[in-house]
């Protein structure tokens, strides 16, 4: 599974995506907000992204916001990375629409195991869409674009 890792600093961005690829993950790696929100929104874009919070032209909650917008497509496991360490910031985050929040510096092995639950959660999302499909079709609902986006909303 691809990750998404938008992250404007580009020391931090190249040691993420080393971290990530030495670990066995096929990692895209974007500068700011715009191209995360652009390739997240895509619908064959990467379903699983770390997040830096303070982007260039569209912020980390903002970014969240875009994907979480979208309700014809895949569900998007977004976890923020940022030095915001706040109580209040972690809330804000996670109302923007993130899945998980970590902060800067972070631990390597920690970071892998929340994309690991991150994984599991997209392929249990999967498994449950598949599964919905054919009683729908046994109901004589068919498998129509309506149905899908029902069934993906109906996830959240």
């Amino acid at each position: 599974m691809k990750i998404l890792i938008a992250e404007d600093d580009d020391m931090s961005r190249r040691l993420l995506q080393k971290t990530l690829e030495r670990a066995g993950y096929e990692v895209q790696a974007v500068e700011n907000g715009r191209l995360a929100q652009d390739e997240l929104c895509r619908s064959d874009g990467p379903r699983l992204a770390l997040l830096d919070w303070e982007m260039p032209e569209v912020d980390g909650p903002g970014v969240c916001r875009a994907v979480r917008a979208r309700e014809e497509k895949a569900y998007v496991y977004m976890i923020f990375l940022t030095s915001k360490e706040s109580s209040d910031d972690k809330v804000a985050g996670l109302r923007s629409g993130a899945d998980d929040y970590l902060t800067k510096p972070f631990n390597a092995e920690e970071l892998k195991a929340r994309l690991r639950t991150g994984m599991r959660i997209l392929h249990l999302e999967d498994r449950l869409v598949e599964a919905r499909r054919p009683s729908r079709r046994a109901r004589g609902g068919g498998c129509s674009r309506w149905s899908n986006q029902h069934d993906r909303r109906s996830l959240r």
